[in-house]
């Protein structure tokens, strides 16, 4: 039996139908995705603001800058790098489960912290259980998100990475005000009841029924079992520009505060150029996701465009002197940060199917996760070795700039096959109903067969 060319659809209306059909867009999905936000937000405190930590751990608590990067750092690593791991535990489990444990651990580790001066323990509690608490809540927002979404799935998802913009935006004050006022285990200890508002993100993370519930459980092991896609280059060339990208991204949010300080920059102005860096990091996130909205065939030549310019932005950083200069900085690298943040989730629907999309974003995070692990180190070495303060910025823009130069002989659109079968017994006949569907820019082919497999007497 050959396949049979049933019709030529544009797009659009494919795309109409299918929402039509389509019971999970909207309605309570919004909640889950407002909650979700708020669970991101809580997920990346400390990680957006750890530069700002760093110049009070310094002072207060006598260590030297190369040992507190190293606790922002493994943190780091493992807010993101643990989502490998997390992603099998959040399908055992549910999302809404995991979420409430997720808060319970952050205040744990936040509030613990605030009774410590030994390097070692703070290590363990803001580094790793701090961490494991962040990551926990992270996939969980972006899995449960994921459920309830089909044709806006984009337009959620864009909407709960805000959550890391109003993070910085919100944070960066509220932890400079805080520290001033309580010092460092002043500041942990309320931090530490700020991030345990995560269990009430996990209260409206209402399962989905039972079918729905089924499928997805069968889908995500489909995923599990079958990893045939890291072999591609074009995966692998993506895992290693996570891993660029976000070791430049902490470098530049781990050592501005120093670098301001050194050139008469008021901690106060500093935190204002974080925050302003959050805003525009919400117009950078917003503008991303409306290009690849319109461009949805062109989202990783999107950001290899928006890496290479953010790769830029801190070579101003070296020459700044004024706090305009720093604020100059900080409205170019937000903007384009805030797309490169983006970015990396939404071009993993250019670079792989469907099916691998769960697993392949799990690894993507694994990937960040070493970024983050090695990007301040590094850099607090070079900066040791050198004596010079402007190459830990010259060292941000090479990785973010080699990040982008690696991946675009891999930015071709993918084109996307999808396959429908259907079974059915009739009187006296078992029948099968294959449709194959061809997807290309601006249309859709559709293909249809019918086999009668084998006949029977009742």
């Amino acid at each position: 039996m050959t396949w049979k060319r049933v019709g030529i659809l544009k797009r659009k209306a494919v795309v109409k139908e299918q929402t039509k059909r389509n019971i999970q867009d909207g309605g309570w999905g919004w909640v889950v995705t407002f909650a979700s936000c708020f669970g991101v937000a809580m997920s990346f405190a400390f990680a957006s603001t750890f530069g700002i930590f760093y110049t009070s751990m310094t002072e207060e608590l006598g260590f030297e800058l190369t040992s507190v990067t190293l606790i922002g750092s493994i943190h780091t690593a493992i807010s993101l790098g643990g989502a490998v791991l997390v992603v099998p535990v959040v399908e055992r489990f549910g999302e809404r489960q995991v979420l409430i444990v997720s808060g319970m651990l952050q205040f744990v580790g936040c509030f613990v912290s605030a009774f410590l001066t030994s390097f070692p323990l703070l290590l363990l509690c803001m580094g790793i259980v701090l961490g494991f608490g962040a990551v926990l809540s992270l996939v969980s927002c972006m899995m449960a998100t994921d459920k309830y979404f089909d044709q806006k799935k984009t337009t959620a998802l864009t909407l709960i990475s805000l959550g890391a913009s109003f993070s910085m935006i919100i944070f960066s004050p509220v932890a400079k005000l805080l520290l001033e006022n309580y010092g460092f285990h002043g500041t942990m200890m309320i931090c530490s009841a700020i991030l345990l508002n995560t269990v009430v993100c996990g209260a409206v993370v209402f399962p989905l029924n039972n079918k729905e519930l089924k499928t997805s459980v069968e889908t995500s092991h489909q995923t599990h079992v079958d990893i045939s896609f890291i072999k591609r280059p074009s995966f692998i060339m993506y895992m290693i520009t996570n891993v660029l990208f976000i070791a430049g991204y902490y470098v530049t949010i781990g050592f501005l505060p120093e670098t301001g300080l050194s050139v008469g920059i008021g901690m106060d102005d500093i935190s204002m150029v974080f925050s302003i860096s959050g805003v525009v990091q919400i117009v950078g996130r917003l503008t991303f996701g409306f290009l690849s909205y319109k461009l949805p065939s062109h989202i990783t030549k999107l950001w290899i465009i928006f890496l290479f310019a953010v790769g830029l932005t801190p070579l101003i950083v070296p020459f700044s002197t004024k706090l305009y200069h720093f604020i100059i900085f900080s409205l170019l690298n937000g903007f384009f940060q805030g797309g490169s943040l983006i970015g990396f989730n939404l071009c993993l629907k250019n670079l792989l199917e469907l099916k691998y999309y769960g697993r392949g974003l799990s690894l993507a995070l694994t990937m960040q996760g070493v970024g983050g692990l090695i990007g301040n180190p590094t850099a607090a070495f070079l900066q040791k070795v050198t004596g010079n303060g402007d190459i830990v910025y010259l060292f941000a823009s090479f990785i973010f700039i080699l990040s982008a130069l690696i991946l675009s002989p891999f930015s071709k659109a993918r084109k996307e096959n999808r396959t429908e079968i259907e079974i059915a017994v009739l009187q006296n006949n078992f029948k099968v109903y294959t449709r194959r569907v061809e997807q290309s820019k601006n249309t859709i082919i559709v293909y249809e067969r019918d086999m009668n497999l084998f006949e029977f007497n009742i």
